[in-house]
Parts: structure tokens; sequence; C-alpha cells
């Protein structure tokens, strides 16, 4: 991944860049320097050049440590005068390097001034390859597009980039091959890994006719398909897109981090100078008390050296961005750290009951209707439905599967209830619940509703004609996903739907919900949600993310179930489930938790470390070496710690 993505740590909050890109030339020259100011080290330490005298030439040391940091620290000048001059601030790392190391020539220190300079200048490198390193194993675990394809033209195979393949070309692929482009599978029959898009790691069988999207691996046998989007508008180029911009949305304690470098600096900077001039004025006031410049600038010195906030400011977002990284793996795509952040943190889960904990592949189990109806009843109702999306409309469409229909007009939704319509001759048609019968007048046989199955009804000028009945299946994970959640300390699991109350608590009851709700229309979700706000819990809503945008923006946290092929589900929800697995849900909570124990673990190591470098440094007892290298060392051990997020295993 790229340094200048706007996920790259542009800097430690010092100011100074961690991801150094210069091309080859630069870094070698940039290793060439550091080559020769560490011999002329080494050669000065050597000949017992302490930085006063070496054969009785007083110059000849201060112009040999000089020339020798010059090498070093002259990128180090330029960067300083740059970043100066974009942000106007001189609290940053390069500032306070180059007035340690200008303090360390002051009192005459000119081997440790180098020795500074040096360490300093080898731990920015070691830093930037651990974090680049690190990025870009994060980036490898997201980005699995090929960059090749084989397209069919002119009755040959061409191998391009799937940029320049076009919609409605057909492109094969061979077993074990990546599938680079969204399409419609044209052979008969294929095999997929989907594990990529949904982290489900059974294969998946597809027929010919039905989509296949970019990301999926090959299995079985070699396959032909038809490409139905360009390559910029695939679906797992979007996704990528989406973890690209995760970085706009950071959590509060990376925003806080941020806030508290940049007042940090200058504290410690203030702190520093104290050190020297504090001494000095009580030495005035106690004469008994022995000031020594020489001393006491040194520990300054050391103090400043010290101060910088790196490992925070590297380690924090790091750990983040693993963890969005390790999400994405087990079909997980976070739209940014604050929601991961935020899942830790919910206490409620409110799912839509339709194909978020039941599949919502309806069956038709019967058809009723009124004397006289027939099977152009069941037409008109099957030519209204054929407009709707919705899971039951589709069942119904595919239960009868009538092959022509009468044309219909004026088709409306009126959302929660149904569909409204007009035939060609003018009647009025009404299909939809039990609900939308009631709100129009339509009077309904006793009887007809019972209370385990789900109706949809048809009247013709408000006069009820026929009834299809369905049922639902649940989803095999739903029971042990919600079971799973109750363990984590989710306090309460509330199911919302649109269905009538007794199939919800139905659904409620087998899967191990605290309760169901029903009859709900997509406001009355928002007020439910909005009660559980106010009793004082924090709200997740999981649903389909096609319907449910008002109920979404209201909660806490909102995920869209099985939704890796749906763009206004992307859009809508801060979290894409990427399967419909909701056992997805518990592990997301374990990687939130865990990623943010990390990132406890990396502001407390790496804070303790720098103020007891900080009391060591101002009691005499550590070194310049012994502060760069702390420094160096700590921000190596934070990113290190913040990749263990990539490896975590869900139990």
């Amino acid at each position: 991944m790229s340094c200048n993505n706007h996920n790259t740590q542009s800097s430690c909050g010092c100011g100074t860049s961690h991801c150094h890109t210069g091309d080859k030339t630069s870094k070698r020259n940039e290793y060439i320097r550091l080559g020769v100011a560490t011999a002329m080290l080494i050669i000065g330490v050597a000949l017992g050049w302490n930085g006063f005298t070496c054969w009785g030439i007083c110059w000849l040391p201060k112009a040999w440590y000089l020339f020798a940091y010059l090498l070093v620290a002259e990128p180090i000048f330029d960067s300083a005068w740059e970043l100066w001059k974009k942000e106007r601030s001189v609290f940053n790392e390069l500032s306070l390097m180059i007035l340690a190391t200008i303090g360390a020539f002051y009192i005459g220190e000119y081997p440790e001034a180098l020795t500074l300079i040096i360490l300093y200048t080898v731990g920015e490198i070691l830093q930037d390859k651990a974090v680049e390193k690190a990025r870009r194993n994060i980036g490898d675990l997201l980005d699995v597009r090929p960059d090749t394809v084989h397209v069919l033209r002119d009755g040959k195979e061409e191998e391009t980039h799937p940029s320049q393949v076009s919609v409605g070309e057909v492109i094969r692929l061979r077993v074990g091959e990546r599938v680079s482009l969204d399409g419609t599978l044209s052979s008969s029959l294929a095999t997929l890994d989907t594990s990529a898009l949904t982290g489900e790691s059974r294969p998946v069988d597809v027929s010919q006719g039905e989509m296949i999207l970019a990301g999926s691996i090959v299995m079985g046998s070699p396959i032909e398909m038809t490409v139905s989007r360009p390559y910029s508008e695939s679906t797992l180029a979007k996704l990528l897109h989406l973890v690209e911009e995760s970085g706009q949305y950071k959590s509060k304690t990376e925003t806080f981090i941020r806030r508290f470098a940049r007042v940090y600096t200058p504290i410690v900077t203030a702190l520093a100078v104290l050190i020297v001039t504090v001494p000095w004025l009580w030495s005035m006031y106690d004469g008994g008390f022995y000031y020594d410049f020489h001393t006491w600038f040194y520990r300054g010195l050391v103090f400043l050296v010290t101060s910088c906030p790196c490992a925070l400011v590297i380690g924090v977002p790091l750990a983040y961005f693993a963890g969005i990284g390790s999400a994405s793996k087990h079909g997980l795509l976070f739209k940014g750290s604050v929601h991961l952040d935020k899942l830790r943190q919910i206490t409620a889960f409110a799912l839509d009951k339709t194909g978020t904990v039941t599949r919502g592949n309806f069956d038709v189990t019967s058809t009723k209707s009124a004397d006289g109806a027939g099977e152009e009843t069941f037409r008109l109702l099957v030519a209204v439905e054929d407009h709707s999306t919705h899971p039951i409309a589709q069942a119904v469409c595919r239960y009868f599967g009538f092959e022509t229909l009468p044309s219909v007009t004026d088709i409306h939704e009126d959302a929660g209830f149904g569909l409204t319509a007009r035939t060609e001759s003018g009647k009025t048609i009404l299909v939809g619940s039990p609900k939308m019968m009631e709100k129009h007048g339509v009077a309904l046989p006793e009887g007809l509703i019972d209370e385990t199955h789900t109706f949809v009804l048809i009247a013709i000028d408000n006069v009820w004609q026929g009834a299809v009945l369905l049922s639902d299946t649940y989803k095999e994970t739903s029971t042990q996903a919600l079971s799973a959640l109750h363990q984590k300390g989710v306090r309460e699991v509330v199911i919302l739907s649109g269905d009538r109350q007794p199939i919800v608590d139905e659904v409620a009851r087998t899967v191990g919900a605290d309760r169901g709700i029903g009859g709900l229309l997509p406001q009355d979700k928002v007020r439910e949600v909005q009660a559980l706000i106010r009793a004082g819990e924090t709200v997740a809503f999981v649903g389909d993310g096609l319907n449910d945008a008002p109920v979404m923006a209201m909660s806490d946290l909102s995920f869209a179930m099985g939704a890796i092929g749906s763009d206004a589900a992307i859009e809508a929800a801060d979290v894409v489930i990427q399967s419909d697995d909701l056992l997805r849900l518990s592990e997301g909570v374990d990687i939130s938790r865990f990623t943010h124990r990390i990132v406890l673990q990396n502001i407390i190591f790496a804070l303790a470390f720098k103020v007891i470098i900080m009391i060591l440094a101002t009691a005499g007892l550590a070194t310049l070496t012994l502060a760069i290298v702390a420094d160096v060392g700590v921000s190596l051990l934070v990113v290190l710690n913040a990749m263990r997020v990539l490896g975590f295993r869900v139990k």
C-alpha cells in the first residue's frame, strides 16, 4: 500500500514522516552518508579524540565530527525546514533532534552528538521498514485483485489487465485462478472459494446465469463468465476503496493521541528548559548548592531527546488499521476505527428478522382463493410482485413461475404494507399483508389468517380474491450466534420485524433472543431503537442495509448483513458483514476488544517507558545514547505489538 494513502502515518505527532519513500538512488546516498559518518565516529573514538584537542590541534576534532555530523544531519535540516514552511511549527521531532545535537556540540560532547544523530537515523530507517512491512502485510491481506485476465476475443484467448475488459465480454478462468471482475456464469456450473469476500471457508456452488463476484477463486473445473461491471466498479474494488478510506473515521482514542501529541511536545520542551534553568535559579537562592551548567544542560538534552511521542502516534493507528485488516479476513468490513472501537462498547443488538436471523428464503406452503377466482387472480398477484425485490415477493414469483403475465400500471409501494397497481381495464389491485387489507377496508374471510404463516393477499377493487401462505427458515448459526453474544456480556438481543407478533415471538424463542417485537414499520423500528438508547443501552442494529436506512442512522452502530454484492448496503451501514453468518458479530466483538487491548498496551508501555527515561535523565542517570536507543526500541516494540492483531484467532 502506498505511503501517500491516508492510512499511512504521515507524522509521529512531532511532525516527522515515518514513511520515507525516496527512490533507490536517494536511499543509497542516505546509506553511504550513514556509513561514512559511522566510520568517522569509530575512527575518532579509536584515536581518542574526545572533542577538545588531538595531536595538539584544537580545531581538528571539531571539524572531523562536524563534517561527519553534517553528512547525516543535512537531510534532517532540509526536512525540518520544509516542515516549518508547511506547518509553521517548531515543536516536532526533527527540531528536537537538531536542538539536542547542536546542544551537545555546544558543550563539547562531539562524539555523543554524532552518535545521537547516527542512532536517530538508523532508528528512523528501522522504524520505517517495520511500519512499511506492517502496512504491506495488511495491504496484501486486503488487496487480492489479480493483475491479469484471459478474455475471449474473436475466438482467441488474450491475456490483458482487467481494466481493459469491457462489459459483455467473456473471460475464461482456470482452476485456482482468482476472479478479477464481477459477472454472470456462462458455464453450466461452478464451484467457488469465496473466503476472501465472505470469510466463509466452505466452497459455494454457482449455477449458469448466477452472479460471480471479483475476489472468488475457481475450484473444481475451468469456467467462463460474462463481465457485468467495469473493473473500477467491481464489488472487490469498492470494498478495497472502502478499507482505504477507513482512516477518515478515527476512533476517539486515536484522535485523542494525535491531539495529545501536539500539546505534549511543547510541554516537554518547556520542561527540558526548566531542568536547565531551575537548578541555576536555586543555586542563586541556596549558596550551598553548586550549579554546573554542563551537567544540567546535558540532562536537559537527554530529556529533550526522550520527549518525542513517536511510539504512541505510530502504535495506536497501526493497531487499529491491523484490527480492520483482521476483521476483513473474518468477513467484517469496518468503515473506520471509530466503528471498530464502538463495537466493544455495544450492550444491545437489535436484529431485523427476515434475511438476518432467518434465511429470507421463503417457501410457499399453500394458496387460497375466493369463490370464482382462478389462475388469472394469481397472475395479477405475480405481475405486481414481480416489481418488488423483497424476498417474499421473489418467493411468490418463483413458486408460480408464470411465463407470461398480464400488464399492470401505476405500481406504488406502501412501505411496510405492500404494493398497489391498476389493471389495463382500470381496476385497483392491492397486494400485501393483512395490515394492508385492513388499512384499505378489505374484508377477509373468517379464519383465513392463522398465526404460523406469512400471508400475501390480493384484493381487486377492495374485494379479497386470494392468498398465498409462506414460511421462512432459520439460519443454522442464528441460535449459536445469539448465545455467543450473551456470553460476551451483551445485555439484550431484540428482534425487530414487520411480521406479525406471534411469528416474531416464535422466532425470538427459537433462536434465544430476549424478546421480539412485531408489526413494525420502518419508522417504528427507529422508535424501538430510541427506546433502547434512552434506557442506557449502546445499540447496534443489524439488517439488510436496503430498507432500514432510518434505523441504521439512529443506531450507535449499524451492520449490513450479507451485503457483499449490494452498493446500497455498503453505503448505508457502518460495518458490512460480507456473508450471511450471524456468528461474525461475536467474532467482531472479539476482534474489537483485542484491538483495544493492544492499543492500551501500546499507550501504557510507551508512556511508562518515556516517563522512566525522563526521570533517569533528570537525575543524571541516562545518556543521550540511552535515550535515543530507548526511543527507537519502544517504537519498534509497539509496531510489533500492533501486528499481533493481524494474527488474532477467534476462539
